[in-house]
C-alpha cells in the first residue's frame, strides 16, 4: 500500500476546516495584535508540519480532534488575550471563581 496516497477522511478534512475558520475569525480586529501572532504561533507551526507528515506519520482521530481542540483553545485565547475571553467570564459568575480562569484551560 503506498501511503502517499492516503487521503484525509471526511472528519480530517473537516477539523482542518474548522480550525482554518477559528484562525481567519480569531485573526480579525484581535485585542492585541503582537499577544495575537504569540498566542498562535504554535498553530501556525502544527497545522503545516501536520499536514506534510500526515502521508508518512498518521495520528488516531482522537489525536486530531484533541489537537484541534487546543488549537481552538490557543486560537481564542489569542482572540482576547486569556483573561478577557468572554468564557472565562462565564465560568466566573457560574462556579464563582474570583477571576477568570481561561488561562487554565489553554
Amino acid at each position: 500500500m503506498d501511503r502517499s496516497r492516503v487521503r484525509p477522511s471526511a472528519y480530517e478534512l473537516t477539523l482542518l476546516a474548522i480550525v482554518v475558520v477559528v484562525f481567519v475569525w480569531s485573526g480579525k480586529s484581535p485585542h492585541d495584535r503582537f499577544t495575537w501572532v504569540l498566542e498562535v504561533f504554535p498553530v501556525m507551526l502544527a497545522v503545516p508540519l501536520l499536514i506534510y507528515v500526515y502521508p508518512r506519520f498518521r495520528f488516531t482521530p482522537l489525536a486530531y480532534g484533541l489537537i484541534a481542540l487546543h488549537a481552538i483553545i490557543l486560537m481564542v485565547g489569542g482572540k482576547y488575550t486569556y483573561a478577557e475571553v468572554p468564557f472565562g467570564y462565564w465560568m466566573k459568575d457560574a462556579f464563582g471563581f474570583a477571576r477568570n480562569h481561561y488561562d487554565r484551560i489553554g
